[in-house]
Protein backbone atom coordinates (compact mmCIF):
# COMPACT_ATOMS: atom_id res chain seq x y z
CA UNK A 1 0.00 0.00 0.00
CA UNK A 2 1.59 3.17 -1.25
CA UNK A 3 1.64 5.74 1.17
CA UNK A 4 -1.27 8.41 1.77
CA UNK A 5 -1.13 10.11 4.71
CA UNK A 6 0.00 13.75 5.70
CA UNK A 7 2.19 12.78 8.10
CA UNK A 8 3.67 9.62 8.39
CA UNK A 9 5.89 8.14 11.56
CA UNK A 10 9.24 10.25 10.60
CA UNK A 11 6.71 13.77 11.77
CA UNK A 12 5.00 12.18 14.80
CA UNK A 13 6.19 14.94 16.85
CA UNK A 14 4.43 16.94 14.51
CA UNK A 15 1.25 14.98 14.18
CA UNK A 16 0.88 15.24 18.04
CA UNK A 17 1.87 19.13 18.04
CA UNK A 18 -1.37 19.27 15.60
CA UNK A 19 -3.87 17.21 16.43
CA UNK A 20 -3.37 17.71 20.33
CA UNK A 21 -7.05 16.80 21.84
CA UNK A 22 -7.47 12.61 21.95
CA UNK A 23 -10.40 10.70 23.09
CA UNK A 24 -9.03 7.54 24.62
CA UNK A 25 -11.23 4.73 25.58
CA UNK A 26 -10.20 1.83 28.02
CA UNK A 27 -7.68 3.87 29.72
CA UNK A 28 -8.20 1.68 32.96
CA UNK A 29 -6.81 -1.31 31.35
CA UNK A 30 -3.25 -2.53 31.04
CA UNK A 31 -2.44 -1.36 27.27
CA UNK A 32 -4.62 1.66 27.32
CA UNK A 33 -3.00 3.18 30.90
CA UNK A 34 0.00 2.46 29.07
CA UNK A 35 -0.96 4.60 26.11
CA UNK A 36 -2.11 7.06 27.81
CA UNK A 37 1.17 7.40 30.54
CA UNK A 38 3.14 7.39 27.12
CA UNK A 39 1.13 10.28 25.68
CA UNK A 40 1.45 12.47 28.71
CA UNK A 41 4.99 12.03 29.57
CA UNK A 42 6.31 12.22 25.75
CA UNK A 43 4.51 14.41 24.32
CA UNK A 44 3.62 17.73 26.44
CA UNK A 45 2.13 19.24 23.09
CA UNK A 46 -1.19 17.25 23.77
CA UNK A 47 -3.49 19.83 25.52
CA UNK A 48 -6.22 17.10 26.57
CA UNK A 49 -7.25 13.46 27.15
CA UNK A 50 -11.12 12.59 26.75
CA UNK A 51 -11.06 9.45 29.06
CA UNK A 52 -14.35 6.91 28.57
CA UNK A 53 -14.83 5.81 31.86
CA UNK A 54 -17.28 3.20 33.10
CA UNK A 55 -19.26 3.36 36.75
CA UNK A 56 -20.15 1.05 38.85
CA UNK A 57 -21.47 -0.01 42.11
CA UNK A 58 -20.43 2.92 44.44
CA UNK A 59 -17.62 4.27 42.47
CA UNK A 60 -17.93 7.54 41.10
CA UNK A 61 -15.90 9.26 38.13
CA UNK A 62 -13.37 10.96 40.40
CA UNK A 63 -12.83 7.65 42.00
CA UNK A 64 -12.04 5.72 39.39
CA UNK A 65 -9.70 8.48 37.59
CA UNK A 66 -7.96 8.73 41.19
CA UNK A 67 -7.29 5.28 41.79
CA UNK A 68 -7.60 3.09 39.31
CA UNK A 69 -5.97 5.07 36.91
CA UNK A 70 -3.67 7.54 38.28
CA UNK A 71 -3.23 5.40 41.20
CA UNK A 72 -1.27 3.19 39.01
CA UNK A 73 2.77 2.49 39.94
CA UNK A 74 2.56 3.51 36.28
CA UNK A 75 3.01 7.19 36.81
CA UNK A 76 5.12 7.27 39.28
CA UNK A 77 7.90 8.53 36.55
CA UNK A 78 5.97 10.72 35.49
CA UNK A 79 5.20 12.29 39.03
CA UNK A 80 8.88 12.13 39.84
CA UNK A 81 9.77 14.47 37.35
CA UNK A 82 7.42 17.41 38.82
CA UNK A 83 8.91 19.00 42.19
CA UNK A 84 4.80 18.98 43.52
CA UNK A 85 1.57 17.50 43.58
CA UNK A 86 0.64 20.78 42.47
CA UNK A 87 2.84 20.81 40.07
CA UNK A 88 1.88 17.62 38.67
CA UNK A 89 -2.29 18.32 39.03
CA UNK A 90 -1.39 21.20 37.35
CA UNK A 91 0.44 20.50 33.96
CA UNK A 92 -0.97 16.27 34.20
CA UNK A 93 -3.79 15.84 35.93
CA UNK A 94 -5.79 19.02 34.58
CA UNK A 95 -5.32 17.95 30.97
CA UNK A 96 -7.71 14.92 31.52
CA UNK A 97 -11.60 15.05 31.22
CA UNK A 98 -13.22 11.83 32.24
CA UNK A 99 -16.24 11.47 30.30
CA UNK A 100 -19.07 8.35 31.97
CA UNK A 101 -19.91 6.31 29.62
CA UNK A 102 -19.88 2.53 28.53
CA UNK A 103 -19.05 0.89 25.16
CA UNK A 104 -22.05 -1.12 25.41
CA UNK A 105 -24.53 1.15 25.24
CA UNK A 106 -25.65 3.24 22.21
CA UNK A 107 -23.49 6.24 21.84
CA UNK A 108 -21.22 4.70 24.21
CA UNK A 109 -23.97 6.37 26.87
CA UNK A 110 -22.12 9.54 26.80
CA UNK A 111 -24.26 12.68 27.55
CA UNK A 112 -25.93 14.63 24.76
CA UNK A 113 -23.04 17.82 26.12
CA UNK A 114 -20.62 15.08 26.23
CA UNK A 115 -20.85 13.90 23.29
CA UNK A 116 -21.02 17.58 21.42
CA UNK A 117 -17.79 18.16 23.33
CA UNK A 118 -15.91 15.76 22.43
CA UNK A 119 -17.34 15.87 18.66
CA UNK A 120 -15.92 19.42 18.45
CA UNK A 121 -12.84 19.05 19.66
CA UNK A 122 -11.01 15.63 19.46
CA UNK A 123 -8.61 14.77 16.97
CA UNK A 124 -7.38 11.42 17.67
CA UNK A 125 -9.15 8.61 19.21
CA UNK A 126 -7.49 5.45 20.26
CA UNK A 127 -10.34 2.76 20.98
CA UNK A 128 -8.26 0.28 23.88
CA UNK A 129 -11.72 -0.74 25.17
CA UNK A 130 -12.15 -4.42 25.54
CA UNK A 131 -13.06 -7.57 27.30
CA UNK A 132 -9.46 -9.71 26.94
CA UNK A 133 -11.03 -12.65 28.92
CA UNK A 134 -10.54 -16.12 27.21
CA UNK A 135 -13.43 -17.50 28.79
CA UNK A 136 -16.33 -15.15 27.88
CA UNK A 137 -19.44 -16.19 26.83
CA UNK A 138 -19.90 -15.40 23.04
CA UNK A 139 -22.51 -12.78 23.38
CA UNK A 140 -20.49 -11.14 26.05
CA UNK A 141 -17.61 -11.14 23.86
CA UNK A 142 -19.77 -10.17 20.79
CA UNK A 143 -20.80 -7.14 22.47
CA UNK A 144 -18.05 -5.83 24.00
CA UNK A 145 -15.38 -6.88 20.89
CA UNK A 146 -17.17 -6.08 17.77
CA UNK A 147 -20.57 -3.83 18.71
CA UNK A 148 -18.67 -1.88 20.72
CA UNK A 149 -16.14 -1.04 18.26
CA UNK A 150 -18.70 0.12 15.98
CA UNK A 151 -20.40 2.19 18.35
CA UNK A 152 -17.26 4.01 19.05
CA UNK A 153 -17.28 4.52 14.91
CA UNK A 154 -21.02 5.82 14.94
CA UNK A 155 -19.30 8.62 17.63
CA UNK A 156 -16.26 9.14 15.26
CA UNK A 157 -18.48 9.76 12.67
CA UNK A 158 -19.67 13.10 14.27
CA UNK A 159 -16.19 14.22 15.25
CA UNK A 160 -15.44 17.27 13.22
CA UNK A 161 -11.85 17.27 12.69
CA UNK A 162 -10.69 13.54 13.19
CA UNK A 163 -6.94 13.05 11.60
CA UNK A 164 -7.02 9.13 13.02
CA UNK A 165 -9.15 6.01 14.92
CA UNK A 166 -6.58 3.40 15.76
CA UNK A 167 -8.36 0.42 17.11
CA UNK A 168 -6.49 -2.09 18.50
CA UNK A 169 -6.89 -5.81 17.73
CA UNK A 170 -4.68 -9.11 18.27
CA UNK A 171 -2.69 -11.22 15.92
CA UNK A 172 -4.66 -13.76 16.91
CA UNK A 173 -7.44 -12.62 14.83
CA UNK A 174 -5.92 -15.57 12.36
CA UNK A 175 -5.71 -18.13 14.79
CA UNK A 176 -6.80 -20.90 12.54
CA UNK A 177 -3.84 -20.64 10.36
CA UNK A 178 -1.61 -22.62 12.86
CA UNK A 179 2.03 -22.65 11.40
CA UNK A 180 1.84 -20.07 9.01
CA UNK A 181 3.48 -17.07 7.92
CA UNK A 182 0.98 -14.63 8.71
CA UNK A 183 1.06 -11.04 6.92
CA UNK A 184 -0.26 -7.36 8.09
CA UNK A 185 -3.37 -8.08 6.13
CA UNK A 186 -7.09 -9.66 6.48
CA UNK A 187 -7.71 -13.00 5.11
CA UNK A 188 -10.89 -14.72 4.04
CA UNK A 189 -13.13 -15.79 7.03
CA UNK A 190 -13.18 -19.25 7.80
CA UNK A 191 -17.02 -19.27 8.02
CA UNK A 192 -17.83 -17.08 5.06
CA UNK A 193 -19.53 -13.97 4.36
CA UNK A 194 -18.61 -11.71 7.64
CA UNK A 195 -21.83 -9.41 7.29
CA UNK A 196 -23.86 -13.07 6.93
CA UNK A 197 -22.23 -13.62 9.79
CA UNK A 198 -22.99 -11.08 12.22
CA UNK A 199 -26.72 -10.83 10.89
CA UNK A 200 -26.83 -15.07 11.95
CA UNK A 201 -25.48 -14.28 15.25
CA UNK A 202 -27.68 -10.66 15.66
CA UNK A 203 -30.70 -12.28 15.42
CA UNK A 204 -29.52 -15.46 17.50
CA UNK A 205 -31.39 -16.73 20.72
CA UNK A 206 -29.02 -16.67 23.78
CA UNK A 207 -28.78 -20.60 23.48
CA UNK A 208 -28.27 -20.17 19.84
CA UNK A 209 -25.31 -18.25 20.72
CA UNK A 210 -23.93 -20.98 23.10
CA UNK A 211 -24.78 -24.14 21.27
CA UNK A 212 -22.70 -22.00 18.11
CA UNK A 213 -19.51 -21.09 20.17
CA UNK A 214 -19.66 -24.92 21.16
CA UNK A 215 -20.37 -26.26 17.97
CA UNK A 216 -18.58 -24.12 15.79
CA UNK A 217 -16.47 -21.03 17.04
CA UNK A 218 -14.34 -22.64 19.51
CA UNK A 219 -13.86 -26.15 16.98
CA UNK A 220 -12.16 -23.10 15.17
CA UNK A 221 -11.04 -20.19 17.34
CA UNK A 222 -8.91 -21.06 20.76
CA UNK A 223 -12.04 -18.84 22.30
CA UNK A 224 -14.43 -15.98 21.70
CA UNK A 225 -12.15 -13.57 22.34
CA UNK A 226 -9.75 -13.82 18.93
CA UNK A 227 -13.35 -14.94 16.82
CA UNK A 228 -15.09 -11.48 17.82
CA UNK A 229 -11.92 -9.50 17.22
CA UNK A 230 -11.36 -11.64 14.07
CA UNK A 231 -15.17 -10.84 12.99
CA UNK A 232 -14.94 -7.09 13.81
CA UNK A 233 -12.25 -6.76 11.33
CA UNK A 234 -13.74 -7.93 8.63
CA UNK A 235 -16.42 -5.97 9.52
CA UNK A 236 -14.22 -2.97 8.96
CA UNK A 237 -12.56 -4.06 6.02
CA UNK A 238 -16.24 -4.34 4.44
CA UNK A 239 -17.44 -1.46 5.44
CA UNK A 240 -14.26 0.89 5.18
CA UNK A 241 -15.50 3.00 2.48
CA UNK A 242 -18.94 3.55 3.99
CA UNK A 243 -17.34 4.39 7.50
CA UNK A 244 -15.33 7.14 5.48
CA UNK A 245 -13.23 7.08 9.25
CA UNK A 246 -9.32 7.07 8.92
CA UNK A 247 -8.88 4.06 10.89
CA UNK A 248 -5.51 2.06 11.39
CA UNK A 249 -5.68 -1.26 12.81
CA UNK A 250 -2.93 -2.38 15.66
CA UNK A 251 -2.30 -5.88 16.21
CA UNK A 252 -0.67 -6.51 19.46
CA UNK A 253 -0.22 -10.64 20.17
CA UNK A 254 0.75 -11.39 23.53
CA UNK A 255 0.82 -8.06 25.75
CA UNK A 256 3.43 -8.43 28.53
CA UNK A 257 5.37 -6.10 30.81
CA UNK A 258 7.23 -3.15 30.19
CA UNK A 259 11.03 -3.80 28.36
CA UNK A 260 11.50 -0.61 29.21
CA UNK A 261 9.08 2.00 30.00
CA UNK A 262 8.28 4.27 32.53
CA UNK A 263 10.38 0.94 34.29
CA UNK A 264 11.20 -2.36 33.42
CA UNK A 265 9.06 -4.87 34.56
CA UNK A 266 5.97 -3.09 34.78
CA UNK A 267 2.82 -5.21 34.49
CA UNK A 268 -1.02 -5.06 35.87
CA UNK A 269 -3.65 -7.84 35.24
CA UNK A 270 -3.79 -11.32 35.30
CA UNK A 271 -4.93 -12.15 32.01
CA UNK A 272 -2.54 -13.74 29.13
CA UNK A 273 1.02 -14.93 29.97
CA UNK A 274 0.77 -13.03 33.29
CA UNK A 275 -2.09 -15.56 34.42
CA UNK A 276 0.61 -18.43 33.26
CA UNK A 277 3.38 -16.18 35.61
CA UNK A 278 0.81 -16.24 38.44
CA UNK A 279 -0.28 -19.37 38.56
CA UNK A 280 3.31 -20.94 38.40
CA UNK A 281 4.80 -18.57 40.99
CA UNK A 282 1.55 -19.10 43.27
CA UNK A 283 2.45 -23.10 43.08
CA UNK A 284 -1.07 -23.19 41.84
CA UNK A 285 -0.42 -25.05 38.12
CA UNK A 286 2.51 -27.18 37.83
CA UNK A 287 1.52 -29.22 35.22
CA UNK A 288 1.02 -27.78 31.56
CA UNK A 289 -0.70 -28.77 28.30
CA UNK A 290 1.87 -27.67 25.67
CA UNK A 291 5.38 -28.55 24.03
CA UNK A 292 8.71 -26.77 25.15
CA UNK A 293 10.13 -26.32 21.85
CA UNK A 294 7.34 -24.49 20.39
CA UNK A 295 7.74 -20.47 19.76
CA UNK A 296 5.64 -18.21 21.52
CA UNK A 297 4.96 -14.31 20.76
CA UNK A 298 5.44 -12.11 23.74
CA UNK A 299 5.75 -8.33 23.23
CA UNK A 300 6.43 -5.93 26.15
CA UNK A 301 3.71 -3.17 26.56
CA UNK A 302 5.76 -0.27 26.23
CA UNK A 303 6.17 -1.27 22.28
CA UNK A 304 2.83 -1.89 22.17
CA UNK A 305 1.94 1.75 23.26
CA UNK A 306 4.74 3.35 20.99
CA UNK A 307 3.53 1.16 17.65
CA UNK A 308 0.02 2.12 18.13
CA UNK A 309 0.88 5.71 19.00
CA UNK A 310 2.86 5.67 15.56
CA UNK A 311 0.20 4.03 13.36
CA UNK A 312 -2.01 6.87 14.02
CA UNK A 313 0.34 9.11 12.20
CA UNK A 314 -0.70 6.84 8.86
CA UNK A 315 -3.94 7.03 8.92
CA UNK A 316 -6.23 8.51 6.15
CA UNK A 317 -9.25 8.57 4.71
CA UNK A 318 -8.00 7.70 1.10
CA UNK A 319 -6.75 4.38 1.68
CA UNK A 320 -8.40 1.11 -0.33
CA UNK A 321 -8.60 -0.28 3.03
CA UNK A 322 -7.56 0.12 6.83
CA UNK A 323 -3.37 0.00 7.14
CA UNK A 324 -2.64 -3.38 9.50
CA UNK A 325 0.16 -3.14 11.75
CA UNK A 326 1.42 -6.81 13.57
CA UNK A 327 3.51 -5.90 17.20
CA UNK A 328 5.07 -9.24 17.89
CA UNK A 329 8.45 -10.91 18.44
CA UNK A 330 7.91 -13.84 16.48
CA UNK A 331 9.44 -13.06 12.77
CA UNK A 332 12.25 -11.61 15.00
CA UNK A 333 13.66 -13.63 18.10
CA UNK A 334 11.11 -15.31 20.03
CA UNK A 335 11.16 -17.43 22.83
CA UNK A 336 10.14 -20.91 23.32
CA UNK A 337 7.70 -22.12 25.85
CA UNK A 338 10.47 -24.57 27.34
CA UNK A 339 12.99 -21.17 27.85
CA UNK A 340 10.01 -19.29 29.31
CA UNK A 341 9.39 -21.84 31.99
CA UNK A 342 13.04 -22.05 32.42
CA UNK A 343 13.40 -18.51 33.37
CA UNK A 344 9.92 -18.59 35.44
CA UNK A 345 10.70 -21.79 37.95
CA UNK A 346 14.21 -20.20 38.55
CA UNK A 347 13.23 -16.92 39.21
CA UNK A 348 10.33 -18.11 41.38
CA UNK A 349 12.54 -20.45 43.39
CA UNK A 350 15.22 -18.30 44.13
CA UNK A 351 12.97 -15.01 45.74
CA UNK A 352 11.88 -15.08 49.58
CA UNK A 353 8.59 -16.94 49.44
CA UNK A 354 5.59 -14.55 48.77
CA UNK A 355 3.26 -14.37 51.15
CA UNK A 356 0.57 -15.80 49.09
CA UNK A 357 2.64 -18.23 47.41
CA UNK A 358 0.35 -22.12 48.92
CA UNK A 359 3.10 -24.39 47.89
CA UNK A 360 6.94 -24.62 47.38
CA UNK A 361 6.55 -26.88 44.40
CA UNK A 362 7.36 -24.10 41.59
CA UNK A 363 7.11 -26.75 38.44
CA UNK A 364 6.13 -25.70 34.56
CA UNK A 365 6.04 -29.18 33.03
CA UNK A 366 4.80 -29.83 29.59
CA UNK A 367 2.99 -32.84 28.34
CA UNK A 368 0.82 -33.83 25.29
CA UNK A 369 -2.84 -32.99 25.67
CA UNK A 370 -3.73 -36.82 26.58
CA UNK A 371 -0.44 -37.65 29.55
CA UNK A 372 -1.61 -34.31 30.69
CA UNK A 373 -5.13 -35.53 31.50
CA UNK A 374 -4.12 -38.96 32.69
CA UNK A 375 -1.42 -37.21 35.07
CA UNK A 376 -4.35 -34.94 35.89
CA UNK A 377 -6.72 -37.91 36.47
CA UNK A 378 -3.73 -39.50 39.08
CA UNK A 379 -3.00 -36.42 41.22
CA UNK A 380 -6.32 -35.43 41.93
CA UNK A 381 -8.58 -37.81 40.69
CA UNK A 382 -9.65 -39.39 44.16
CA UNK A 383 -9.79 -35.91 45.78
CA UNK A 384 -12.57 -34.78 42.70
CA UNK A 385 -14.28 -38.31 43.82
CA UNK A 386 -14.65 -37.53 47.78
CA UNK A 387 -14.42 -33.67 47.18
CA UNK A 388 -18.17 -33.56 48.21
CA UNK A 389 -17.29 -35.46 51.37
CA UNK A 390 -14.73 -33.51 52.84
CA UNK A 391 -14.98 -32.43 56.64
CA UNK A 392 -13.92 -29.41 56.44
CA UNK A 393 -15.91 -26.95 54.00
CA UNK A 394 -13.83 -24.07 54.25
CA UNK A 395 -10.57 -26.32 53.45
CA UNK A 396 -13.25 -28.84 50.56
CA UNK A 397 -13.46 -25.29 48.70
CA UNK A 398 -10.26 -24.06 48.80
CA UNK A 399 -9.02 -27.72 47.77
CA UNK A 400 -11.76 -27.20 44.83
CA UNK A 401 -10.68 -24.33 43.11
CA UNK A 402 -6.82 -25.27 43.00
CA UNK A 403 -8.18 -28.57 41.34
CA UNK A 404 -10.14 -26.45 39.06
CA UNK A 405 -7.47 -24.26 38.38
CA UNK A 406 -4.87 -27.17 38.07
CA UNK A 407 -7.06 -27.99 34.96
CA UNK A 408 -9.06 -24.47 33.62
CA UNK A 409 -5.66 -22.48 33.12
CA UNK A 410 -3.64 -24.82 31.26
CA UNK A 411 -6.81 -25.94 28.90
CA UNK A 412 -6.84 -21.90 28.43
CA UNK A 413 -3.27 -21.78 26.77
CA UNK A 414 -3.03 -24.93 25.25
CA UNK A 415 -3.42 -23.95 21.82
CA UNK A 416 -0.91 -21.38 22.30
CA UNK A 417 1.40 -23.98 23.67
CA UNK A 418 0.68 -26.55 21.44
CA UNK A 419 1.13 -24.11 18.00
CA UNK A 420 2.80 -21.42 15.99
CA UNK A 421 2.54 -18.32 14.14
CA UNK A 422 5.27 -16.47 12.33
CA UNK A 423 3.28 -12.59 12.21
CA UNK A 424 4.89 -10.87 9.80
CA UNK A 425 6.22 -6.76 10.82
CA UNK A 426 7.34 -5.37 7.61
CA UNK A 427 4.97 -2.28 7.90
CA UNK A 428 5.35 -2.23 11.81
CA UNK A 429 9.39 -2.22 11.12
CA UNK A 430 8.96 0.73 8.71
CA UNK A 431 6.90 2.87 11.32
CA UNK A 432 9.79 1.91 13.79
CA UNK A 433 12.74 2.64 11.48
CA UNK A 434 11.42 6.16 10.65
CA UNK A 435 10.25 6.95 14.59
CA UNK A 436 11.44 9.80 16.58
CA UNK A 437 13.22 9.04 19.27
CA UNK A 438 10.58 9.27 21.68
CA UNK A 439 8.69 6.29 19.72
CA UNK A 440 11.64 4.29 18.73
CA UNK A 441 10.38 0.80 19.83
CA UNK A 442 13.72 -1.44 19.18
CA UNK A 443 11.60 -4.20 17.80
CA UNK A 444 13.90 -5.09 14.94
CA UNK A 445 16.75 -5.19 17.21
CA UNK A 446 15.09 -7.61 18.98
CA UNK A 447 14.77 -8.82 22.91
CA UNK A 448 17.37 -9.86 25.27
CA UNK A 449 15.07 -12.98 26.78
CA UNK A 450 17.70 -13.68 29.86
CA UNK A 451 17.44 -10.07 31.14
CA UNK A 452 13.74 -9.30 30.20
CA UNK A 453 12.31 -12.37 31.85
CA UNK A 454 14.14 -11.37 35.04
CA UNK A 455 12.47 -7.89 34.86
CA UNK A 456 9.12 -9.38 34.28
CA UNK A 457 8.72 -12.02 36.72
CA UNK A 458 9.92 -9.35 39.39
CA UNK A 459 7.59 -7.17 37.82
CA UNK A 460 4.63 -9.67 38.18
CA UNK A 461 6.05 -9.98 42.10
CA UNK A 462 5.69 -6.51 43.05
CA UNK A 463 3.12 -5.06 40.46
CA UNK A 464 0.81 -7.85 41.01
CA UNK A 465 1.46 -9.79 43.36
CA UNK A 466 2.23 -6.96 45.69
CA UNK A 467 5.53 -8.64 46.98
CA UNK A 468 8.56 -6.25 48.06
CA UNK A 469 11.28 -7.05 45.08
CA UNK A 470 14.68 -7.11 46.11
CA UNK A 471 16.14 -5.49 43.03
CA UNK A 472 19.83 -7.08 44.06
CA UNK A 473 18.47 -10.37 43.76
CA UNK A 474 20.72 -12.28 41.29
CA UNK A 475 18.97 -14.40 39.80
CA UNK A 476 22.26 -16.29 37.69
CA UNK A 477 21.18 -19.87 36.55
CA UNK A 478 22.66 -21.80 34.39
CA UNK A 479 20.49 -20.32 31.40
CA UNK A 480 23.14 -22.24 28.31
CA UNK A 481 23.48 -25.55 29.16
CA UNK A 482 19.62 -25.79 29.51
CA UNK A 483 19.55 -23.54 26.11
CA UNK A 484 21.39 -26.55 24.74
CA UNK A 485 18.71 -29.05 25.70
CA UNK A 486 15.89 -27.42 24.58
CA UNK A 487 17.85 -26.88 21.15
CA UNK A 488 18.79 -30.59 20.97
CA UNK A 489 15.21 -31.51 21.95
CA UNK A 490 13.64 -28.88 19.12
CA UNK A 491 15.95 -30.17 16.66
CA UNK A 492 14.89 -33.68 16.90
CA UNK A 493 11.09 -32.65 16.79
CA UNK A 494 11.77 -30.87 13.80
CA UNK A 495 13.26 -33.21 11.98
CA UNK A 496 9.88 -36.00 12.74
CA UNK A 497 7.33 -35.97 10.70
CA UNK A 498 4.40 -33.69 10.89
CA UNK A 499 1.98 -36.46 12.20
CA UNK A 500 4.07 -36.65 15.76
CA UNK A 501 5.37 -32.43 15.93
CA UNK A 502 3.29 -31.79 18.90
CA UNK A 503 4.13 -35.43 20.89
CA UNK A 504 6.57 -34.00 23.95
CA UNK A 505 8.86 -35.75 25.61
CA UNK A 506 7.47 -35.52 29.14
CA UNK A 507 9.98 -34.07 31.75
CA UNK A 508 12.30 -31.96 29.20
CA UNK A 509 11.55 -28.33 31.01
CA UNK A 510 11.42 -29.84 34.80
CA UNK A 511 15.39 -30.90 34.25
CA UNK A 512 16.18 -27.44 36.38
Amino acid sequence: MSPQYKYGPSKAKEFYADNTVIFLTGATGFVGKTILEKMLRSFPEITKVYLLVRISGTKTLQDRVENDVFGSKIFDTLKAQFTSAEAFHKQIIEKIVPVQGDITLEGLGLSDANLAMIQNDARVVINSAASVSFDDPLNNALEMNTRGPFRTFDVAKGIKHLSAFVHISTCYVNAPMTDAHIDEKIYPHPFGEPEEIYTMLSNMTYEEIRNYERSVVLKTYPNTYTFSKSLTEHLIQKRFKDLNLPIVIARPSIVTAAVQEPVPGWVEGAAAANKAVISCALGQVQEWIGQASIKTDLIPVDIVSKVILLSATTASRTHSRPPIYHIGTSTLNPITWGLFAIHLCAYWRAVDRPRRRISDDIRFEMYPLPEFKRRFDLRFGEQIRTLTQHKDQKEGKRLKVRISKAMAVPMTFKTFALNEWFFDVTETLKLDDAAPVELKSGLRRGMDWYSYMKDYNAGVQGFILKEKVDRSMAVDYAIKPLELVLDEDSSSSSSSSSSSRHVEKPGVVARL
